[in-house]
């Protein structure tokens, strides 16, 4: 049994079809990352999957149940699949542990005292426990999205969307929330990811998926995708990623060079 299916997909915004015919399987336990030009559809896809945005047609199929039906429970839907967005929003004047306990209390009725030891062990899981009174302001990008990965498990998912968590972040700030997304994904949580981070799509992923023009293109392997990808659009974004990321290696070493040369 699929934990979560998508069947026959589309959305349009008025004349403008962002999604078309989109086809997902979902396994327990599985990471599949999605990688595409902008524009493509895929923050609306995890969008539509989470009930963010209605789909115009189609099936959201989580536990045999097709969410898009007339009384499917999507509260209790969106409780077990959690998403974590580009942006953090944090509550700007709770700390970091109320920003934490507040849903597991409000929603699934958990005592303060209950809520909040459990946001502290989810603090410590990603790295911050320190900075349990600290409030958002007090942080970094890179730990304030990691707070909002801290308050995304407190509810304990079965599924997490990312969508893009690392692209509002300074570049030095990117992997340390990509090591927590890891270390999740060794842990067997099933993870659906939005990134334009190609090593770590190639590194985590049990399964890829370009897309382009709402469409998904091509799927498969990372060993297949990054290594043998067969449709020319695959191909061509590959090839201009690639480049970007050989130039930006070159330019590290020469920074790094011009560093050392300076230290001399």
């Amino acid at each position: 049994m699929k934990l979560l299916e998508v069947n026959h997909l589309a959305k349009s915004f008025g004349d403008l079809e962002v999604l078309k015919d989109i086809h997902l399987k979902v396994d327990k336990g599985e990471v599949i990352t999605i990688i595409g030009p902008s524009g493509s559809g895929k923050s609306t896809l995890l969008r539509c999957i989470n009930q963010l945005e209605t789909p115009t047609s189609g099936e959201i199929i989580y536990k045999n149940q097709n969410m898009l039906e007339k009384g499917a429970d999507i509260r209790k839907f969106r409780e077990e699949v959690g998403m974590v967005f580009q942006k953090f929003n944090l509550f700007p004047m709770k700390t970091v542990l109320e920003n934490v306990a507040l849903a597991p209390v409000l929603t699934k009725h958990k005592s303060k005292a209950e809520a909040k030891a459990y946001a502290m062990e989810l603090l410590k899981k990603v790295g911050l426990e320190s900075k349990a009174d600290a409030k958002p302001a007090m942080l970094s990008g890179g730990q304030q999205q990691r707070v909002a990965i801290a308050r995304a498990l407190a509810m304990d998912p079965e599924v997490l969307l990312f969508d893009e968590p690392t692209s509002a972040l300074d570049p030095e700030l990117v992997g340390e929330v990509l090591n927590v997304m890891k270390d999740l994904a060794k842990e067997g949580m099933t993870m659906i990811v939005v990134t334009h981070e190609m090593a770590f799509a190639r590194d985590v992923s049990d399964r890829v998926i370009f897309m382009a023009d709402g469409y998904i293109v091509e799927e498969g392997s990372p060993e297949q995708i990054f290594g043998n990808p067969q449709e020319e659009r695959t191909k061509a974004f590959l090839a201009r990623f690639l480049g970007d990321e050989e130039q930006k290696s070159e330019t590290d070493t020469d920074n790094s060079l011009v560093k050392a040369d300076g230290e001399e």
